[in-house]
């Protein structure tokens, strides 16, 4: 915004130039520390190191072989590390994900390379349809997320969530999705009306969860927000090429903006708080977080339809930068004001001979824990350790196979 008016790199005032940054940079980015987890800092230094060349001389002179050489860099190696790790699944669902990041890595070099080249045109084809599938990797992995957690709610509150991956509508996304990626350049009408019928499959998918019930997990209900935005994004993708409007770019808003500012800052905020042994329903700003994400989209799309255009898109990228500012201020408490608990090495021994003297017989008898209404209660404790082994899955990816 600020670039736009002369206060900010020129390379970023174009519509072209923040979008690559948005997808090759910042979504490229997220991904990376998603999915990849620990590494020893040797190899973090060399990501960050390729990462930020790319960032700080793509604003300087974005048109450079040095900034095409740095986002080379970063994405292959991304696809080195992270892509053999995922083949191992077994299920064509799982391994779906290999070809999908393969495509993203690829698609940000060659990006790279036409915009070096001077295709401009091809250069902001290829970022729109890219979109697409960034909307397919978040909706793969949202529903990785949010299945098991409500899962682990509804336990807790004595229900049973029949519906959790749910393998069929995760298959049609998929299929759907990757047609009408295919179908794009050939028949945009046929694509629109795949595109439709994923974002209904997706909003489905959503219902069937029943987040309602999970009034006491606001981390969970503003997840949700953040998968619902992925799937009115897809519709309102699939009814521009199906009408063959010139809003195109408009309603990409509602994924860039909406599904993956949402679901960016909560993840963040999510797996920084679990990894502090903290729990995210705990923190009430989540809520303006997911509040300030709902009405940054929606002020960018509605922009191109006001005469007020300047001013949708100030409130816009004001109510986006608060909201990552919200995501700093708890990353700065939980990571300076609570240190990670770590067991000692004494209490470790202790409770391994525990274990070793545990009568087996005992140890299969599930026993009633009585309700207590403190914060020290044991019911709490069982209830936290239960909470965390639960929202732990969701950090990273499993590689073994998720029944339906």
């Amino acid at each position: 915004m600020l670039a736009r008016h002369g206060y900010g790199p020129a390379a970023l005032a174009l519509p072209a130039g923040h979008a690559f940054e948005m997808l090759s940079g910042f979504a490229l980015a997220l991904i990376a520390g998603y999915l990849l987890g620990p590494m020893p800092r040797r190899q973090l230094a060399i990501f960050v190191f390729f990462w930020l060349l790319a960032r700080i001389m793509g604003l300087i002179a974005s048109s450079t072989w040095l900034v095409l050489a740095a986002n080379a860099i970063f994405a292959i190696l991304l696809a080195w590390r992270l892509l053999p790790r995922l083949w191992v699944a077994k299920k064509w669902r799982n391994r779906i994900l290999v070809p999908l990041l393969g495509l993203i890595c690829s698609l940000t070099i060659v990006t790279a390379l036409l915009d070096q080249l001077g295709y401009h045109q091809s250069f902001r084809y290829l970022l729109d349809e890219s979109v697409l599938l960034f909307a397919l990797l978040m909706l793969y992995m949202g529903g990785r997320m949010l299945a098991p957690a409500v899962a682990g709610e509804f336990y807790r509150q004595g229900r049973e969530l029949k519906a959790r991956v749910q393998p069929r509508i995760e298959a049609g996304l998929i299929v759907t999705i990757i047609t009408a990626y295919i179908l794009t350049p050939i028949t945009a009408h046929t694509s629109g009306i795949l595109l439709i019928i994923s974002g209904f499959l997706a909003g489905i998918r959503l219902f069937r969860w029943q987040l309602w019930r999970c009034k006491a997990r606001p981390d969970l209900i503003c997840l949700g927000i953040g998968y619902s935005w992925l799937a009115l994004g897809l519709i309102l993708l699939g009814s521009v090429k199906l009408s063959g409007s010139a809003h195109l770019s408009t309603v990409i808003h509602a994924i860039t903006v909406g599904a993956l500012g949402t679901l960016a800052s909560n993840v963040i905020v999510r797996v920084t708080l679990l990894h502090r042994k903290q729990y995210p329903s705990h923190i009430a700003q989540i809520l303006m977080i997911t509040a300030s994400m709902t009405a940054a989209a929606v002020s960018r799309i509605g922009a191109d339809f006001s005469a007020h255009r300047e001013i949708y898109l100030a409130v816009s990228a004001a109510a986006w930068s608060i909201g990552f500012m919200l995501v700093l201020v708890i990353l700065i408490e939980s990571l300076v004001g609570t240190p990670p608990r770590k067991v000692a090495p004494k209490a470790r021994r202790s409770n391994k001979k525990s274990k070793k003297r545990r009568n087996p017989a005992s140890a299969s008898t599930i026993r009633p824990v009585p309700h207590c209404h403190t914060g020290t209660s044991r019911a709490t404790s069982v209830n936290q350790r239960l909470n965390t082994s639960i929202d732990t899955m969701t950090k990273t990816l499993t590689h073994r196979d998720h029944k339906g």
